[in-house]
């Protein structure tokens, strides 16, 4: 397949501050690989930011206006579709790449063909002075089954503005962003294009993410939650049935590991070993794996379940009150190996 440009990177923009702005757009224009088209999709945004769009010179800009407010993910499939690159490169409007990104994620995934997407670890700012990221050279592979598992419980990444897809793979399967999901969309997509080819991310610090209030994450939490929720219930659908409202709070809450309160109760236990024992029956997740996950979670939950201050004997002692008596004889051997050993060895 024919591609005009090497990398195509997608920034949509809506009323960022212009000093985030500029700083984002230099550090694309400022990359170390500069054999690509930049793609500036401005979603109605105000006179300031359109004043300074319209400032912008370089040849490697293309701006397309939408014509009214739109949202994120529309704005995302405008760009996408628009895209004459071999890879599509995410970038967010008050982020900053690192000079060296591009060329990285370029090189890696001309040597990895079967890998989908790649993403890179990120350091979180406030402001970008100064910061230069840190290089290992090292990478990870995601294991394709434990991925897919890790999903049906929380979003695994990676950092969505880092994404760097290949293209052909989302023009030869018809991949966008599902426009139902209005914020969260990087969980579906990660749903989606897990199906078609490996998901990997460099360890490498190339992305400066700005933390401030008026993000997306910040600024509109319950909706995001939502959404997340939206993905996972298609997930919990495909292997349970029809799951209820109140079951969906309890495997959310219980399973993100973003609740510092959520705790182990015999309810939680019933409910992952429903999971369990339906993925018996319909053999959609590798069963060693799945329940390797849920052994993980129940850890963590154990752990905020009692405080550091616990002897380490009150702390079995309580462990074993949540777990109800058929479960815990059935799974002792791997209880102990994945959850009590670290559990009293603090």
């Amino acid at each position: 397949m024919y591609f005009e440009k090497k990398i195509s990177i997608v920034m949509p923009v809506y009323n960022t501050s212009v000093l985030f702005l500029k700083e984002a757009v230099s550090s694309i224009l400022g990359q170390s690989f500069d054999e690509f088209e930049f793609i500036i999709i401005d979603d109605g945004s105000a006179a300031p930011v359109r004043d300074y769009l319209d400032s912008l010179e370089d040849p490697r800009i293309r701006i397309i206006r939408n014509e009214k407010n739109l949202g994120i993910t529309k704005s995302l499939n405008t760009g996408f579709r628009a895209a004459k690159g071999k890879y599509i490169a995410r970038m967010d409007s008050d982020d900053i790449s690192l000079p060296g990104r591009l060329q990285k994620q370029y090189t890696f995934m001309e040597r990895h063909p079967d890998v989908i997407i790649c993403g890179t670890e990120t350091e979180a700012i406030g402001s970008a002075e100064g910061k230069q990221g840190s290089l290992s050279g090292k990478y990870r592979i995601e294991d394709t089954e434990e991925y897919r598992i890790k999903m049906l419980f929380e979003n695994p990444g990676p950092f969505h503005p880092t994404a760097f897809f290949r293209h052909e793979k989302l023009l030869e399967h018809g991949i966008l962003y599902d426009e139902s999901l209005y914020y969260a969309q990087d969980y579906g997509m990660w749903e989606t294009i897990s199906h078609y080819g490996n998901v990997a991310v460099l360890e490498d610090v190339l992305f400066l993410r700005r933390k401030h209030e008026n993000q997306i994450s910040t600024a509109h939490r319950e909706r995001q939650i939502q959404c997340d929720k939206m993905t996972q219930r298609k997930l919990l659908s495909e292997l349970l049935g029809s799951v209820t409202e109140e079951e969906m709070d309890l495997h959310y809450v219980h399973s993100t590991g973003a609740f510092r309160d959520a705790k182990i109760t015999p309810e939680v236990v019933q409910w992952y070993e429903r999971i369990l024992k339906a993925n018996d029956r319909r053999r959609i997740y590798n069963k060693r794996k799945l329940k390797k996950r849920i052994l993980i979670i129940e850890r963590r939950l154990v752990e905020q379940s009692f405080t550091k201050e616990m002897s380490k004997l009150d702390k079995l002692r309580l462990v074993f009150k949540y777990l109800p008596f058929p479960y815990a004889v059935r799974e002792t051997k791997e209880i102990a190996l994945l959850k009590f050993r670290s559990l009293i060895s603090d």
